[in-house]
């Protein structure tokens, strides 16, 4: 028997039955099982029908509110929502989205006009992927307003919008170590466009406006930055660097080369300062820098320059090897040092060179009486116990 005709059956049954189910079960339980399915089909269908009717009433509260939302958050909750759940609802929710598409989009500008740059570019980011989903969802109610509006958005957002956030950023920032992370994150941003140099040429181009040698901050951020993060900002950053310590008569001031020297890249110092070709800012950083450390390199590397200033190099080198006198090492390092042998003159260098010799037989002298006195020792506690054996015996 079909089901149909089992349901056919079970409502003959019922009324012969007076309504009595157990009798109608007793007489044919398949009618009652068909009926059942049947009942249970009807309450899913009406249970969907039911539950897409709250679901379309809560989707059109969330279309209505959306640009209400007090924060950024909230907004991209609520319009990812929207984005999912649109070809599920119905025409009235896309209708209803189209009516108030202008006050959602301006809602948006203003949650998110207060963020830093690298804020905007996610929100940016994901407002775009937010309307490409939307305007693609849409297309099933023939809504080509609606439709066309979130397809060109989802460009637009990023192409005009986001692109100008980007320029006003680097137009009015000051490049601080505190724009290391915004810099990556414009970087990460290019990286991911087919023409990364459209945004990154201006950025570095701004950058290069800014003095190199004398502005401590901006020499700062660059050190701060990641060859993986910040890519070819790092690359073309550092070459400017290593192109103005390579130049003999760029300025670099005093307070760089004191951090150069905190972040271990002394040899960079030493070499600028060694072939300095500027007298007159030689002479400043002579006075700021010489004779102020315990780098030894750093006050032989003024030294080691050719260009007249004032100094005090003589009377400083004497100082040193007087106070280090018996630091043969160190002593010799000095020596060793360009120019070092003119400064001092030869009579003080020949004098210097008779010390070192008479410490350095002193120390040979001692080395070898201290050996003497080791085989000594050695000697006399073997004797001792030859002697105790003998007696043993």
């Amino acid at each position: 028997m079909s089901f149909l005709e089992n349901i056919s059956n079970f409502f003959s049954l019922l009324k012969e039955a007076k309504y009595d189910l157990g009798l109608v079960y007793s007489q044919d339980p398949n009618s009652v099982y068909s009926m059942l399915l049947l009942v249970a089909f009807l309450a899913i269908i009406i249970g969907f029908f039911a539950m897409n009717a709250i679901k379309k009433a809560q989707l059109l509260k969330v279309v209505s509110k959306i640009e209400k939302s007090s924060n950024f958050s909230e907004f991209e909750e609520s319009l990812t929502k929207i984005a999912t759940e649109l070809p599920k609802r119905g025409v009235e929710v896309a209708n209803s989205l189209n009516s108030l598409k202008n006050d959602i989009l301006n809602a948006q500008f203003k949650l998110i006009k207060d963020f830093n740059i690298k804020d905007k570019i996610d929100s940016y980011t994901k407002l775009s992927q937010n309307y490409s989903l939307i305007g693609k969802n849409s297309k099933k109610y023939n809504i080509e307003e609606l439709s066309k509006f979130y397809e060109e958005k989802s460009t637009t957002l990023l192409n005009e919008n986001l692109a100008k956030e980007i320029e006003n950023y680097y137009k009015n920032s000051r490049f601080t170590q505190n724009d290391v992370a915004y810099v990556n994150a414009i970087v990460k941003y290019a990286n991911s466009f087919g023409d990364s140099s459209s945004i990154l040429k201006p950025l570095q181009n701004e950058i290069d406006k800014f003095s190199l040698g004398f502005n401590f901050e901006l020499f700062k951020f660059i050190k701060s930055l990641d060859k993986n993060l910040s890519g070819q900002i790092y690359i073309n950053c550092n070459e400017k660097i290593d192109r103005l310590f390579e130049n003999q008569t760029s300025r670099i001031s005093s307070s760089i080369l004191k951090y150069m020297l905190e972040k271990n890249e002394k040899q960079k110092v030493y070499d600028y300062i060694s072939f300095l070709k500027d007298a007159s800012y030689l002479q400043s950083l002579y006075l700021d820098l010489f004779g102020k450390s315990e780098d030894i390199n750093l006050d032989l590397a003024f030294v080691k320059n050719d260009i007249e200033i004032k100094n005090n190099y003589k009377e400083y080198l004497d100082s040193k090897i007087t106070f280090n006198w018996k630091d043969v090492t160190y002593i010799k390092h000095i020596l060793n040092a360009p120019r070092v042998l003119q400064v001092i003159g030869h009579i003080d260098y020949r004098n210097v060179l008779e010390r070192i010799e008479k410490l350095e037989s002193e120390v040979d002298f001692n080395a070898t009486v201290a050996k003497i006195l080791e085989v000594a020792k050695s000697a006399e506690k073997i004797a001792k116990e030859a002697k105790a054996i003998a007696r043993s015996k």
